[in-house]
């Protein structure tokens, strides 16, 4: 003797049998995730790029104002009356005088009164919007060497 249930079928709503029916992603929803990933992606890749060009700039800035620096006190050691303007000179990162380099420094030198010198270094480098500009004065003094 064989049990069966006789309970009685209910009837399955519309939506519950396409709930059922469902068991993945759509195409639609698919294609709109590649979308978004893809966008978040590109957004990624743009900012790495970003900041590796604002990176490589301020290390140019950086190398311009060394170079600037350590020549400016160069010139400063030097003596007052012998000091004249210098026309451009390739330099290279560490500021030595070579061909092609990828920096360019010039010296203005003009006298502000008659024992006083102005000199303007100015230092071009890459991709540069504004060149390092470094401004000192330079007293001449007497001239007169071993004089009190």
């Amino acid at each position: 003797m064989a049990i069966t249930s006789r309970r009685a079928a209910r009837p399955v709503s519309a939506t519950v049998r396409a709930t059922r029916a469902r068991k993945g992603f759509t195409l639609v929803s698919m294609i709109v995730a590649i979308v978004l990933l893809t966008v978040g992606i590109l957004a990624l890749g743009n900012a790495n790029t970003n900041t590796i060009k604002h990176q490589t700039m301020a290390q140019n800035r950086t190398n311009a104002v060394a170079i600037a620096r350590a020549y400016l006190e160069e010139v400063r050691s030097r003596d007052a009356w012998a000091l004249e303007s210098e026309p451009a000179v390739q330099v290279g990162p560490d500021g030595m005088q070579i061909t092609g380099g990828v920096y360019s420094r010039r010296m203005e030198v003009s006298e502000v009164r008659n024992n006083l010198l102005l000199v303007e270094l100015t230092v071009d480098f890459p991709r540069a919007g504004q060149p390092v500009r470094l401004t000192t004065y330079q007293y001449r003094g007497s001239g007169l060497a071993g004089a009190p």
